[in-house]
């Protein structure tokens, strides 16, 4: 990696990778990254430059597709996405410095990005919102942000995580175009870690990411952690239910 964040270098790069498959709208292209990645789509190269964007050439080429397709994301397809280019840009230029220089001697904690990655489904296939989606990745930016000492495995589920968003920068640091990171791969990797699918007794579910072992002692002090769970619960007392391969907590 250079030290400093240069889109141009990076198109450069995976310019030169032979085309599997081009998408011309962003959402699509999400969607069957997403698909390659779940194991649902041949893996190969799909043209990151084929995809539409909403702005002249000289603006892509200065701030580069990835943060364009950011501010597209982030904007939620709407026509502000203009004045996102600048936060998207500096978004994946704070990422790769922490790739570089980020030498913290604390634990990189990947319950954040496990979070992210277990959203993505439900998130970008079932209710058809990226932008919901690549909040949780800047949730994990924040709260676990990368550094330079990470292992492979770690590096890997960060990778996954940005894939669907910003897939330049993520191919340009792959192996080679067809190394496309499977989920159920990186969740057997971190199989000391449990992805749990939760709902209130009347609520629509979501996900939750727990220690395995502590988990399995303790569910409720497990669940506890999330806040709307606890908010929700507090002072009264609950029954946890196996529904629909997931866990519903009633009252």
């Amino acid at each position: 990696m250079t030290l400093r964040y240069n889109p141009q270098s990076l198109e450069k790069q995976v310019r030169k990778w032979p085309v599997f498959f081009s998408e011309q709208d962003l959402h699509s292209d999400i969607k069957i990254r997403l698909n390659q990645m779940l194991g649902n789509f041949s893996d190969g190269l799909i043209n990151p430059f084929s995809v539409e964007l909403p702005f002249d050439e000289d603006i892509i080429y200065e701030y580069g597709v990835d943060a364009c397709r950011l501010a597209v994301i982030n904007a939620n397809y709407s026509e502000n996405s203009q004045n996102l280019l600048e936060p998207s840009y500096k978004w994946i230029a704070k990422l790769h410095e922490y790739f570089i220089k980020n030498n913290n001697s604390e634990r990189f904690n990947p319950i954040y990005w496990l979070d992210a990655l277990i959203q993505f489904q439900d998130h970008i296939e079932k209710r058809n919102s990226d932008r919901l989606a690549f909040s949780f990745v800047m949730k994990a930016l924040k709260e676990a942000p990368p550094n330079a000492c990470l292992e492979n495995r770690e590096k890997e589920l960060i990778y996954a995580c940005l894939f669907p968003f910003t897939p330049i920068y993520v191919l340009s640091n792959l192996v080679d175009s067809n190394d496309i990171i499977k989920i159920n791969k990186i969740l057997e990797s971190y199989n000391e870690y449990i992805c749990v699918k939760i709902a209130l007794e009347n609520g629509g579910w979501h996900w939750g990411v727990f220690n395995r072992n502590e988990y399995k002692d303790n569910p409720i002090k497990e669940l506890n952690k999330i806040k709307w769970i606890k908010k929700a619960t507090e002072n009264k007392k609950i029954i946890l239910k196996d529904v629909d391969g997931g866990i519903r907590i009633c009252f």
